[in-house]
């Protein structure tokens, strides 16, 4: 290999150059994280000499090849993330060597293609999140906001919030995230659709957001992962997910009603209880609250979804929908005060593998 790079190093090409670069880089990631500090110092002064000759391509392809280890002299890291972007996003989306310093400095700096890979970082830093939100424009914001791996400052989360109001991808992505403040529930509450609704006012009433679930992403892991199309599949499939354990029971019911197949999601909460359909159609519709805080409780439901019947209750019966979080807090007392109830904000949640969903 010595051999090699000599002669390569001694062909002035460019194609020749091309190939040293990576051929370097070879030797470096053969031997990574085992490199002593000089051998790491001579790897960085010999590809940093290279890159400026090199083509976008090769340059992109070096990007690719070094982002994901944390041994990438900084020195490197920065310079191909401050490249152009197809050299710069590998970089910008994973690399460990990137210091919060040199990203927040990225995100003060660098044109939007640049902040909208460092948005997708997994677990990004407040500081860099707040540099992203105070620099803009709506596509960053929008990425921020569906990164539900990164931290949000107070402010940001406030600030996306506001902006959300209006912007719809924006407050779809504000509305799905786990940590909302029951403030930025409240401004979301008069703008979202009714199964958004319902999550919001858990959280606002004092449930985790991370016991909550939205139909939507339910719906969409149903047909990743089993091939099961809730539009259009029947009960009994849905009803087999739920006994075999693979699906929580309100995770679904929450997806046929948003799905506004309300019978059918009577007819899996009659399954659930014991009861017939007309039963839980009368407790939803006709009888006193007493009765669907019952059926709820034999169902071992959780905040998210009594709301979600409760809403139910109030459209049918024309009375406003404000009702449902009274309706709430009986029904907390209520299972609070059963025995084994517990005073928790949430109900325990059927298993489900690679994840928590709703009961």
């Amino acid at each position: 290999m010595l051999n090699e790079l000599l002669k390569l190093a001694r062909n002035p090409t460019r194609e020749a150059r091309c190939r040293l670069l990576q051929r370097v880089a070879d030797l470096f990631l053969d031997r990574v994280g085992e490199h002593s500090d000089e051998e790491l110092r001579l790897f960085c002064d010999i590809i940093m000499k290279l890159l400026d000759g090199a083509e976008l391509k090769e340059r992109a392809r070096l990007s690719q090849r070094m982002a994901p280890w944390s041994q990438t002299p900084h020195q490197i890291a920065y310079r191909l993330a401050t490249d152009e972007i197809v050299v710069a996003t590998p970089m910008l989306e994973l690399s460990p060597a990137l210091t919060e310093a040199d990203l927040v400095k990225i995100a003060r700096r660098m044109p939007e293609s640049h902040l909208l890979a460092v948005a997708r970082r997994e677990a990004l830093p407040g500081r860099v999140s707040d540099a992203l939100v105070e620099r803009g424009p709506t596509k960053v914001w929008r990425a921020v906001a569906e990164n539900r791996r990164s931290g949000l400052s107070d402010w940001a989360l406030r600030t996306l919030a506001k902006r959300s109001l209006s912007d719809t991808p924006l407050r779809s992505s504000m509305a799905a995230r786990g940590d909302l403040t029951p403030l930025i529930c409240e401004w979301l509450i008069p703008h979202v659709n009714a199964s958004t609704r319902v999550r919001l006012e858990a959280i606002l009433s004092g449930a985790d957001p991370g016991d909550l679930t939205t139909p939507e992403a339910d719906s969409d892991e149903l047909r990743r992962r089993y091939n099961l199309f809730m539009e259009s599949c029947d009960v009994d499939e849905a009803w087999r997910l739920v006994q075999e354990g693979k699906y929580g029971f309100g995770s679904i019911l929450l997806v046929l009603l948003a799905e506004g197949r309300t019978g059918d999601a009577f007819e899996l909460l009659a399954r659930q209880t014991g009861e017939s359909v007309a039963a839980v159609q009368r407790a939803v519709y006709q009888a006193g609250i007493d009765e669907l805080i019952g059926l709820c409780r034999v169902s071992g439901t959780s905040d998210q979804v009594f709301l979600a019947l409760a809403h139910l209750r109030c459209k049918h019966l024309g009375i406003p929908e404000t009702q449902a979080m009274r309706w709430l807090d009986a029904y907390r007392r209520t299972r609070a005060a059963s025995p084994g109830g517990g005073g928790g904000k949430s109900q325990p949640r059927s298993h489900r593998p690679n994840g928590a969903l709703l009961s």
